[in-house]
């Protein structure tokens, strides 16, 4: 069976005011269903997106504790994946709060299985790491840019797609230390995890969702990042 971690970033499934973006989501689980045929099995990690900027943002003033804020984000995530799993099945949401709970949910027949964070100082990108290693997948990360750049391409217009870039040098890049909510496209426990796991890692760009499947494929989409 092949099995395939995909990353799909909050900012793809909410705007701005935290609306869902109803027909991108619609048209995300029709991608999935149909990438999960032919004994495929896909593990869809959930950011917490606006929503849970928004309530770390009101708690921030109040609380001192990073963990308790991360718990803030984690819990939001856990709801966006709840949303897509209702709607991808129509019942009752299960969604796995560790890996040992996702090992048994991908030992299930469910095709498709969606989940949030797990813990408090990790980001939902370290989250699929850590699941693509721990149930010998490939990782997708699905954003709202093409793919990874030599710079922030929303700030600077000069900024080049990579094609591939090596692990180590994205680690030199994504190295300082990240508040509650402030992760960016990478932190260096996410890259530390592809490293170690040699994980086959794409990122691409989520709209349309039909890159996904492109991806989950075989087509050279986005930015390739080489573990080793």
């Amino acid at each position: 069976m092949k099995r395939f971690v995909v990353k799909l970033g909050g900012s793809l499934l909410f705007d701005d005011d935290g609306l869902v973006k109803i027909d991108f989501v619609k048209n995300t689980l029709t991608v999935l269903r149909e990438a999960a045929k032919d004994d495929t099995k896909i593990i869809v990690v959930v950011g917490g997106g606006v929503t849970a900027r928004k309530y770390i943002h009101q708690a921030r003033p109040y609380v001192e504790n990073e963990s308790a804020l991360d718990q803030l984000g984690i819990l939001a995530s856990r709801l966006n994946a709840a949303l897509l799993h209702s709607i991808y099945y129509k019942t009752f949401p299960v969604i796995p709060s560790s890996l040992e709970e996702l090992a048994r949910i991908v030992a299930s027949a469910l095709p498709v299985i969606f989940m949030g964070g797990l813990q408090p100082g990790q980001s939902t990108t370290t989250v699929s790491a850590l699941a693509a290693e721990a149930t010998g997948s490939q990782l997708i990360i699905a954003t709202d840019v093409e793919g990874v750049y030599t710079a922030d391409p929303k700030r600077d217009p000069s900024a080049k797609l990579l094609k591939s870039v090596s692990i180590d040098s994205l680690i030199d890049i994504f190295s300082k230390v990240q508040k509650a909510g402030e992760y960016r496209l990478f932190d260096s426990l996410t890259l530390q995890i592809i490293k170690r796991a040699k994980i086959h890692t794409r990122v691409l760009k989520g709209d349309p969702p039909e890159n996904i499947i492109r991806a989950i494929e075989g087509e050279d989409i986005g930015t390739l990042i080489e573990p080793a």
